[in-house]
């Protein structure tokens, strides 16, 4: 499955969301407050994923019985990418592809 129709089917779901909030909003400079609501949502993910390998790191669990654990909080930081993405209007594979080049140049291990 391609990201494009990956980022589809998440906008499908959000639409379908129905709480006060509106999942699928197109963000613009008339509601700033829905993007920092979504960056703080994904602040948020990425706080759970690290308290996560924190443990390992610490030795309170083991890599392998928190890889699951894991897995799933990035999952949920791919899912507020996606739709930070798609209700910002981002290309976002075809702005990985310009990064990409921009960090090839940057790091210059990628010469041959």
């Amino acid at each position: 499955m391609e990201l494009k129709e990956i980022i589809k089917l998440q906008k499908e779901f959000d639409l379908k969301h129905k709480i006060n909030f509106n999942w699928a909003e197109e963000i613009s400079e008339k509601n700033l407050e829905h993007l920092q609501f979504l960056v703080l949502s994904l602040a948020g993910e990425v706080g759970e994923m690290a308290n996560c390998v924190k443990k390992v790191i610490r030795g309170d669990e083991q890599y392998l019985t928190s890889k699951d654990r894991i897995t799933e909080e990035l999952t949920d930081v791919f899912i507020y990418v996606l739709k930070l993405a798609y209700q910002m209007n981002v290309d976002l594979e075809r702005s990985y592809l310009q990064k990409l080049e921009i960090n090839k140049s940057r790091f210059k291990s990628f010469e041959k």
